[in-house]
């Protein structure tokens, strides 16, 4: 049977070729057997795959799904599975039909000639620009494998810091609906109840137990208007959040608090040790890594620190030099990045570094959460004691004036 085969040779060139094989499973072993790697056959008198590369351009994929199919195509080239059988099998076993036809179609792609990453930036509402650059190096040094599982455990540690700061925000998030719909229920429900008793008891009130009435009285009266602009406003929020520079401007303002300035700081080091070092690993140069590093942190301040310190390697600096005239990493990071440079392992540096940061982030958590609980319990106090006072001096108020 004749295939066009597509493999990539030994110095990391790749090469196509219409060669004849009983199977795939044949040609993948004839050519492992010279030393190069088959990355894609496609038998010459098969039926065209079923995708419309066109039709899936605005398929995203989550996470953590990009973080499965990443392990999938690592655990399949390390096995020896050429690409194209391994798209067409994950396709199979997807039950979401959209992301099957975007797999058929990365599979057509790469039947076709075209390259792993070049298919993957054909979508890149499903594959960041760092993912198909990673796998553009991994291409190119002849190491995809590695690259890959890079790219797995990166995106691996990504979920897991995700999943660190929701957990860290539920307590917050839970104590201030609590005090929300207890505040609302005593606006809607309980004070304008009283009002209507001190209403006909007459006297005459303070302001403040005036304006709450008043205020009760606007709250009963709308209060599925207010619950529903209330819901929506927390979904815009959700949404808006999810946007680069709302987020930027939001970790910004985060970032001047004390009680999260540390957290912040340390997940936007983090990040960049983190993702620096598996583009180091994978081959990239060091203007290239720190370009798409940076574009990595959330933080804007870090981000642009990082942007000028490129264009001072790029105007003949070393790294060590550029990070510490934009005041990049703290001392301590820093003395290590100068080592590792001058000792020609900075891949190895940014790793121990990633390591030591992900403690860190996960400690800053901790301390955030510790601090943050009494001073959101403390803010639910004030303001729900500061209603029942106000209810507590009407009544008093109302009394008095009866008794007079």
């Amino acid at each position: 049977m004749r295939y066009q085969a597509r493999f990539l040779e030994s110095d990391g060139s790749t090469g196509t070729a219409v060669l004849e094989a009983d199977d795939e499973q044949t040609l993948h072993t004839r050519l492992h057997g010279e030393g190069r790697a088959l990355l894609a056959a496609q038998p010459l008198d098969a039926e065209p795959l079923a995708g419309d590369p066109e039709a899936v351009e605005d398929v995203r994929l989550s996470p953590r799904r990009l973080l499965l199919l990443t392990q999938a195509l690592h655990e399949a080239l390390d096995a020896g599975v050429p690409l194209l059988g391994t798209f067409a099998a994950i396709a199979e076993q997807e039950e979401d039909d959209r992301v099957a036809e975007l797999l058929e179609a990365i599979g057509q792609r790469v039947a076709s000639g075209q390259s792993l990453s070049d298919a993957m930036e054909a979508h890149p509402k499903a594959f960041p620009m760092l993912f198909c650059a990673l796998v553009k190096a991994g291409e190119q040094s002849g190491s995809l494998p590695e690259v890959l599982a890079s790219i797995a455990s990166f995106l691996e540690w990504r979920l897991d810091i995700a999943a660190t700061i929701k957990q860290a925000m539920i307590y917050p998030a839970l104590v201030a609906a609590a005090g929300y719909g207890m505040v609302m229920f005593m606006l809607s429900f309980v004070i304008p109840r009283l009002g209507s008793v001190l209403e006909k008891m007459g006297g005459e009130l303070p302001a403040a137990s005036l304006m709450l009435i008043r205020a009760s009285g606007f709250v009963a009266a709308n209060v599925w208007w207010i619950l529903g602009a209330s819901v929506a406003a927390v979904i815009a929020s959700v949404l808006a959040l999810r946007t680069a520079p709302v987020q930027g401007a939001m970790l910004s303002m985060l970032a001047r608090l004390p009680v999260v300035r540390d957290l912040v700081s340390t997940l936007a080091l983090a990040q960049f040790c983190r993702t620096f070092g598996v583009l180091l690993n994978a081959g990239l140069t060091m203007t290239n890594a720190l370009e798409l590093g940076g574009g990595a942190v959330s933080l804007p301040e870090v981000r642009d620190g990082l942007a000028a310190a490129r264009e001072r390697i790029l105007g003949g600096a070393r790294l060590g030099e550029a990070l510490k005239a934009e005041e990049v990493l703290p001392p301590v990071a820093l003395s290590m990045v100068m080592v590792g440079e001058e000792a020609g392992r900075l891949p190895i540096t940014f790793e121990r570094m990633s390591r030591l940061y992900d403690r860190e982030v996960k400690a800053a958590v901790k301390r955030a959460l510790g601090m943050m609980e009494p001073v959101v319990t403390v803010l639910l106090g004030i303001v729900v004691g500061g209603v029942a006072v106000l209810v507590v001096s009407t009544i008093y108020s109302a009394m008095r004036g009866i008794g007079k």
